[in-house]
């Protein structure tokens, strides 16, 4: 298990697992040396260096302003970290016991970012320097040091679970994250 695993999972909600493939990314970026502690807590990233072009994993993120304990939707939600400099967060949502990741925006927006963890870290392993919605409409390749520094990971993610990971990511339309949020909100 992985120092990210082992502080997150005592954060949980109940019937809610660490899907497989996150944990073994993780482990990968551990081994890099890419995970970091300091007085805010711990951190891992994909990439190496201080500067954020892209996800942080970090276990001490909270849904507080969107979701409060007790509410309906708080226990199907896991912040796993910020997915881009604008505060926005990547989730595991639990849809009705399927894991999916997720963002909610620092502007409101919610949106369904894939289906599966590896699905997940192969959108990661591109090299979009953030994740919220209006950098998927662009080529990541905009922003070369992102796409560089990502670029053992994405190797990795290639060779590890035997899959390609694209030049650009698409979203779902309708989003049915959203659609769920809209409804736990009206």
């Amino acid at each position: 298990m992985t120092h990210m695993t082992g502080l997150l999972t005592p954060r949980l909600p109940a019937g809610i697992t660490l899907p497989e493939p996150l944990d073994r990314a993780w482990a990968w970026m551990e081994a890099q040396g890419f995970g970091l502690t300091n007085e805010h807590g711990y951190f891992l990233t994909p990439y190496p260096g201080d500067r954020q072009l892209g996800v942080v994993f970090s276990p001490g993120e909270s849904l507080s302003g969107w979701f409060e304990p007790g509410e309906p939707g708080h226990d199907d939600l896991v912040p796993l970290g910020e997915i881009a400099g604008d505060g926005s967060w990547c989730l595991l949502w639990n849809d009705a016991g399927t894991a999916r990741f997720v963002v909610l925006g620092s502007d409101g927006e919610a949106f369904l970012l894939a289906d599966s963890a590896i699905d997940f870290l192969r959108l990661i392993a591109i090299g979009y320097n953030g994740i919220p919605y209006a950098d998927l409409l662009t080529e990541p390749s905009e922003d070369e040091e992102s796409v560089a520094a990502l670029a053992p990971f994405r190797a990795w993610v290639e060779a590890e679970f035997g899959v390609e990971v694209p030049d650009h990511w698409h979203t779902a339309d309708p989003d049915p994250f959203d659609t769920w949020i809209s409804a736990l909100k009206d």
